[in-house]
């Protein structure tokens, strides 16, 4: 069918049949001194690595993680993930990232859903949010690791058995868990067309454990005989994201659209070891990507699609030189092994130029979701274009189009799902816990942009008759339900919510309604009481980018902030300032008069 030629990738040499731990075997036993992890103040060899991760594995089996298992994992970034990783893995298990930050019910109920034999984190402390499950405490029992045999258990790991479940939004108010296999983790990293991996290469390990971003930054490195470079836990600001780049010496650094787009912004000089900038989650502004390599002439960007249910990237488009970067950037084609359909209705092909919905197969697509046979069946469909013998394409829910140079463009969603700052949401989950409170009568939700066109979410409460409810009380609730990139910045109290001629929500006027109303969370603006607080208020201000006046008591989260808007404000505030104020302070301190505070104590000290 030539007219489908331009949906396959390429078919690369890789160990398809192999699975994650064989690999890293394998690449380990090439140069076992060769650096594997390396933090601010420890290194560990792929030697080392081996040997510590069949320990970890030995110790699981001991605590009776058996083939199949489900272990979870609620650590941050660290030199000891890879070995957690591994050590599951070999004892035939998989890992389930979890966010100890997150809502405690939610948190039992992925737990509950996924069926977790027991949970690993670094210290026992740690494991206070999944009382009633088994702990496995890194440092506790080190000693009881360490006394372990370090040979791998002798446990049978396929190319099928799975390897990890993500949870991510789900449609039906719930949270569901994406079921991705060693196969799926191989084709992303092995035989990759996209990037071309060496042993020198230094990649940045950035994204949480539950965000996929984590699967190309760890296994990307440790099955091509890199090194994986784990900086400070926490947040980092933009200048400790560009020393700890500089110090590592990184080569290979992943940022979501709107943070790669707010680091370009800020002129820094970051990226000056990079040879490849991988970026995505979002559309990327071509401008960014032009200013980006005008700057950068050394580097490679690549612009990476792909949903979780395909293992982190189905498309790549490289971008080596400013020809590259037209209108807009194109989300490009199958990677190495990959496939990608543009279909009508019906299922059939779409004649190019003609938008369609993007269903994306080949090696990398998940086995299903968790406890959830319908959806995975409606979903996951038998691809009828592969002459392979029960090969699957994922329906996407996103709308695209072949351009005349057989390049796919992104055209945005068919349904309710956005991406806000990388992280995939489903409405109806956020509209799901709304309605939760008995004192709202309905809610909704749109999704709104700025004045710089980053994007955020709106509610839209109609509250029961007779009840009393606050911005404050509606954020509360919300928060102890969902984790916190989906609590909406913006709360909106109305009469009714406007429906269109089916009955249906009309969420194009929500938006258009929300885009025009300033933000009610912050009170009317205050004079402020020195220079400093007036010199920090109106950096709110230029960051928020909404129009609002920056009350000195009022909470920077509360005022339409996020993560990525507090990385821009500490930007901001170093540079006019000229004062050292790290990236913590802004958490520790999020209101204006309570930053001051804190600054002039310093001053006084």
């Amino acid at each position: 069918m030539t007219e489908l030629a331009w949906t396959q990738g390429e078919r690369s040499a890789y160990e398809r049949n192999g699975s994650i731990v064989d690999v890293f075997g394998a690449v380990a036993a090439l140069d076992p001194s060769a650096l594997a992890v390396v933090d601010e103040g420890r290194v560990v060899s792929y030697e080392d690595l081996e040997r510590a991760s069949n320990q970890f594995a030995q110790y699981l089996r001991s605590r009776g993680v058996l083939s199949g298992s489900r272990v979870g994992v609620a650590m941050e970034r660290s030199i000891d993930v890879p070995c957690v990783l591994l050590g599951i893995l070999k004892a035939g298990a998989s890992y389930v990232p979890l966010e100890a930050s997150q809502p405690v019910d939610r948190l039992s109920y992925i737990i509950e859903d996924v069926g977790i034999a027991c949970v690993v984190v670094e210290t026992s402390s740690d494991g206070d949010a999944f009382r009633g499950v088994a702990i496995v405490s890194v440092r506790e029992d080190a000693g009881a690791i360490a006394s372990c045999s370090a040979t791998r258990p002798d446990v049978l790991v396929a190319a099928d058995s799975l390897a990890y479940v993500m949870y991510t939004s789900g449609s039906t108010g719930t949270p569901k868990g994406v079921e991705i296999v060693h196969r799926g983790v191989l084709r992303l990293v092995r035989g990759a067309d996209y990037i071309s991996i060496a042993r020198d290469d230094v990649f940045f390990q950035f994204a949480p454990l539950a965000f996929d971003a984590s699967t190309f930054e760890i296994w990307g490195a440790l099955l091509n005989g890199a090194t994986l470079a784990v900086p400070v836990k926490g947040a980092l600001s933009f200048a400790e994201v560009g020393t700890a780049l500089r110090r590592f010496g990184v080569t290979v650094l992943w940022l979501t659209a709107p943070l790669f787009s707010l680091m370009v912004r800020t002129e820094l000089p970051l990226f000056e070891s990079l040879r490849c900038l991988l970026t995505g989650g979002d559309i990327v502004s071509p401008g960014d990507a032009a200013a980006f390599i005008r700057t950068n002439p050394h580097c490679s960007l690549v612009d990476g699609y792909g949903p979780t249910e395909n293992t982190t990237f189905s498309c790549c488009y490289r971008i080596d030189s400013l020809d590259a970067i037209g209108e807009s950037v194109p989300i490009g084609k199958p990677i190495a092994n990959a496939t990608a359909y543009i279909l009508d209705e019906s299922l059939l092909p779409v004649a190019p130029g003609i938008p369609g919905e993007l269903f994306v197969g080949g090696d990398g697509v998940a086995r299903g979701y968790v406890n959830l046979p319908e959806l995975t069946a409606e979903r996951f469909l038998i691809d009828p274009f592969s002459s392979e013998v029960g090969a699957r394409m994922y329906r996407t829910g996103d709308r695209a189009r072949l351009r005349a140079d057989n390049l796919i463009e992104f055209l945005g969603r068919s349904d309710d799902q956005v991406k806000i700052n990388g992280f995939r949401i489903e409405l109806a989950e956020i509209e799901r816990a709304l309605r939760a409170n008995s004192l709202v009568r309905e809610g909704a939700v749109s999704v709104v942009s700025d004045d710089s066109g980053r994007k955020f979410l709106a509610a839209h409460v109609v509250t029961a008759p007779g009840s009393m409810l606050n911005v404050r009380a509606v954020r509360d609730h919300l928060g102890s339900i969902l984790p916190q990139h989906m609590v909406p910045h913006r709360i909106l109290f109305v009469e009714v919510l406007p429906k269109n001629s089916s009955g249906k929500i009309d969420r194009t006027e929500l938006t258009r309604r929300a885009s025009g109303v300033r933000d009610p969370v912050v009170p009317k603006f205050r004079k402020m009481q020195t220079q400093l607080e007036a010199t920090i208020s109106a950096c709110w201000v230029e960051v928020l980018g909404n129009g609002v006046d920056a009350d000195p008591n009022t909470n920077f989260f509360d005022a339409g902030g996020d993560s990525l808007r507090l990385l821009a404000l500490h930007e901001r505030l170093v540079r006019v300032l000229g004062i050292d104020i790290e990236l913590l302070d802004l958490f520790a301190y999020p209101t204006v008069r309570s930053l001051v505070q804190a600054l002039d104590a310093r001053k006084v000290s």
